[in-house]
């Protein structure tokens, strides 16, 4: 189930994960949605640095939770390019973290620059992004089993 904080209390919660998985620090422009089984919190995705056409995505899950809901995906990547209008979403991933370079690049993002050594123990920071129009979750059908 998707959730999205509606007080402060929540925001700072969904940050905190954020920070302690993904080690994104609070801005005041981060949006968050976050993904709940049995009322614990598996993963959130937070949207930040709104700027021109453009903005950064972050995502942080737990340690076992290897993959995103389908509804997860279309939620966010409908949040990032309708209703907030952007045309490029970013991502900036340490080229160590080869992980999520796989799932961003499984998702359709590409890398866009390279800053050799620039990322903490001497990876390259890797800036990567997914345009609107090359994005296949918008519009995306999910239809429930009865």
């Amino acid at each position: 189930m998707i959730v999205k904080p509606s007080n402060h209390r929540e925001w700072e919660a969904l940050m905190q994960f954020l920070n302690h998985y993904a080690h994104v620090s609070p801005t005041a422009d981060m949006e968050f949605a976050g993904w709940v089984i049995n009322d614990e919190l598996q993963m959130v995705v937070g949207f930040n640095a709104f700027m021109g056409k453009t903005c950064q995505m972050h995502v942080a899950m737990l340690p076992h939770f290897k993959f995103t809901p389908k509804a997860m995906l279309k939620h966010c990547f409908e949040h990032a390019f309708k209703t907030r209008k952007r045309e490029l979403v970013l991502g900036i991933v340490n080229s160590n973290n080869t992980e999520a370079l796989a799932y961003d690049k499984n998702l359709g993002f590409e890398e866009l620059w390279k800053l050799p050594r620039m990322h903490d123990d001497e990876g390259d920071i890797v800036v990567l992004g997914l345009r609107k129009e090359n994005c296949r979750f918008l519009g995306l059908n999910l239809v429930k089993a009865a």
